[in-house]
């Protein structure tokens, strides 16, 4: 229809802005994103040419395939008893549809402008991880940082954390087409941000991307030596990080003197001496704890050379001086300490997680067949957590944080099924095309199923949806050159 009063290409152009929303909108804009949507729907309807449309997706299998996640949560509403909670999050998982409708709607223009769009998703992954940074590092002036999940200022650092995976991924996939050494600048780059950010999702996603790579570099003859060194670099980082935490921290043999330390806090800090900490840890242990962490005894001798900043870090809860190194080392001695020494799940990602596993897994055997439907999932955990007198404080008592058990929980043994049968599918189909990036992207995503609720934020449907329904279009691979 727009053809007719403006230029001939209008939906093309339109159809262009549309990807281009969504490519910079996952990064970093729920506005955009639902910009995307409604401009691309409103495009596709203005094109006028329904019954083609139809006959389109109707023959689509991969339309079919991703809409039926939707068409699950849909069902899911019959058995619900919650259903204001099952309508609102339909109405989140509505991208499961609509993103797709999209791509597929107008998959010719979608195939022929692919290329361009990852590129625009790169550009935009490597610009606002720049910006938070330099934000990071003060450069536009003082920002308190309390926690390293900050470090993300536009969203969720977990899904930041998936798309800097997939900026690697991306960066690898331009260097061997055009061998400009720029790229391997960006996958340098985007390494030490996953690093910075301690995100241990991103960072198994990393671990996922270099082993890709590395088997794709092995499969061709000329450039074997190269996929070996990598797989021989991500085994050995693999192993060494394992070896760490498996390790128990050493005991310290440094003195100890609770009455002095009681006195000497009662005049530092607010929180009394044996109370919690804002891990909900004992206070006393947490100082003595960090004192040793910092090679001083607990005592009126150690607590002399104590910083403002350590009262404050000792109230956070922070158990461990190393805790606070920059980057994957502070990371990897917070888990090490969670695994070892913590026993309780607050404050601890491990442990919490931990417990969201086997309440999901309770909530499971209560609820095989048809689980709990679109809208009880939130009800029915809390219910369970007050059965078992769970020691997580209500505002830790969240859902499963791992996709497999949620879609289990929500939808029984047949919806567990469907998705599992979708991977499945999606895995082989992109494995037999010989598509690095495809093949990646979808490995990517499934391995934060087993730690995230992926599907459960309107960022990471829409990623998921949009990405996957990019490279389900056929007849153009993205393999670059053979080598």
């Amino acid at each position: 229809m727009l053809n007719r009063f403006w230029h001939p290409k209008s939906h093309f152009y339109i159809h262009f802005l549309v990807l281009s929303l969504f490519a910079i909108g996952i990064v970093c804009s729920k506005a955009l994103m639902s910009i995307g949507i409604l401009l691309g729907l409103l495009n596709v309807l203005l094109e006028g040419d329904y019954q083609n449309l139809l006959l389109k997706l109707k023959m689509n299998r991969a339309f079919w395939l991703i809409s039926g996640l939707f068409i699950l949560h849909l069902l899911g509403l019959i058995w619900t008893t919650n259903l204001a909670e099952g309508f609102d999050d339909l109405r989140m998982k509505t991208s499961l549809v609509t993103v797709p409708f999209i791509v597929f709607a107008k998959a010719e223009e979608s195939l022929k402008v692919r290329e361009r769009i990852l590129a625009l998703l790169l550009a935009t992954i490597c610009f606002i991880s720049f910006l938070n940074v330099l934000t990071f590092y003060q450069v536009f002036g003082f920002r308190d940082y309390t926690d390293m999940r900050q470090l993300s200022l536009f969203g969720s650092h977990i899904r930041f954390s998936l798309l800097i995976a997939f900026g690697i991924a991306l960066s690898l996939f331009y260097f061997d087409k055009t061998r400009k050494y720029f790229f391997l600048f960006l996958v340098a780059y985007l390494i030490f941000y996953t690093l910075l950010s301690q995100v241990l999702a991103g960072l198994i996603a990393v671990f996922v991307v270099f082993t890709v790579y590395g088997v794709k570099k092995i499969s061709k003859n000329r450039f074997k030596w190269v996929g070996i060194f990598i797989l021989s670099i991500v085994v050995l980082v693999l192993i060494s990080i394992l070896f760490y935490l498996i390790t128990p921290p050493k005991k310290s043999n440094l003195p100890v003197n609770e009455k002095q330390l009681a006195s000497f806090w009662k005049k530092s800090s607010k929180i009394d001496y044996f109370g919690k900490d804002n891990k909900n840890q004992p206070v006393s242990s947490t100082m003595i704890r960090y004192m040793h962490s910092k090679g001083l005894s607990a005592d009126s001798v150690g607590s002399l050379k104590l910083t403002k900043n350590d009262i404050l870090e000792i109230e956070k809860g922070t158990a461990d001086i190393r805790e606070k190194t920059p980057g994957f080392i502070g990371k990897l001695n917070e888990v090490r300490f969670q695994i070892h020494i913590a026993t309780n799940p607050n404050g601890s990602t491990i442990r919490q997680r931990i417990e969201f596993w086997k309440t999901g897994v309770q909530l499971i055997e209560d609820n095989f067949f048809l689980g709990v439907g679109s809208g009880d999932i939130k009800d029915e955990y809390k219910r369970r957590y007050e059965q078992n007198k769970s020691l997580l404080l209500p505002g830790n008592r969240l859902e499963a944080h791992n996709t497999f058990l949620t879609f289990f929980i929500t939808f029984g043994i047949f919806g567990f099924l469907y998705f599992l049968y979708f991977l499945f599918v999606t895995i082989q189909e992109f494995y037999k095309r010989v598509d690095f990036l495809s093949f990646v992207f979808i490995l990517i995503i499934t391995s934060s199923f087993f730690t995230e609720d992926t599907l459960e934020t309107q960022m990471g449907i829409t990623i998921f949806s949009f990405l996957l329904s990019l490279f389900y279009l056929k007849n153009n691979t993205l393999n670059g050159r053979h080598n």
